[in-house]
């Protein structure tokens, strides 16, 4: 019998042509391919893309899914995912923004030793959740940005493993497709659309009333 997930009241979103990726257009499609469409183990690091795996992402099979609720520390998901996929003798992904990539990442070793990772990689060259978070408390200039941004194919083929870069919302299903089929560990670095809030509201209004200024 299928099992019916509970989701929350949205309009069906509807993909666009040109300009960078809409973050929940590519959690929709990594529901489709990785959640759906694989058993893959999924982790999720700190920052923005915790916000919008943990409020947009749906598993009808336990274990399946990874954050670190703890001090939220970067590191957690970008480097476990190798652990990750040996653990389970399997596919892992880690969803993660490029602050994270380019702080803390095992593509090396995983080249080396031929683990089956994926990065997935929100890349809007900015520390995000920092720098939508100051905003939204009222705080100005504050660097977040990561300049001259980051090209993870380019790194990700630099230390052994392969990669594809997404510009456009239409690209996603076969990016993640070739990802997902690869035997080699893989990056899928894409440009995120950096002004799309991440769902993190309450995070903000519980700093608020604790008095941050």
């Amino acid at each position: 019998m299928a099992v019916t997930l509970p989701r929350d009241e949205s309009a069906a979103i509807q993909p666009r042509l040109r300009g960078p990726v809409r973050p929940e257009v590519l959690m929709e499609a990594i529901q489709e391919v990785v959640v759906e469409g694989s058993d893959a183990v999924v982790m999720v690091e700190a920052g923005n893309s915790f916000a919008w795996g943990t409020h947009t992402l749906r598993f009808d099979q336990s274990e399946r899914y990874r954050v670190s609720t703890g001090f939220g520390s970067m590191g957690h998901a970008c480097t476990g995912v190798l652990g990750a996929a040996l653990a389970n003798h399997n596919k892992a992904v880690a969803i993660l923004g490029d602050g994270a990539m380019l702080m803390n990442n095992e593509v090396n070793t995983a080249a080396k030793y031929q683990i089956s990772a994926v990065w997935i990689v929100l890349n809007d060259a900015c520390y995000n959740m920092c720098d939508q978070g100051m905003a939204l408390l009222g705080f100005e200039g504050v660097d977040t940005q990561i300049i001259p941004k980051a090209v993870f194919v380019a790194i990700a083929r630099g230390m052994g493993a392969d990669g594809i870069c997404v510009q456009r919302e239409s690209e996603l299903r076969s990016a993640l497709e070739k990802a997902m089929a690869s035997t080699a560990p893989f990056v899928v670095d894409v440009a995120i659309e950096r002004t799309q809030p991440a769902p993190f509201g309450p995070r903000i209004q519980s700093l608020v009333a604790q008095g941050a200024k």
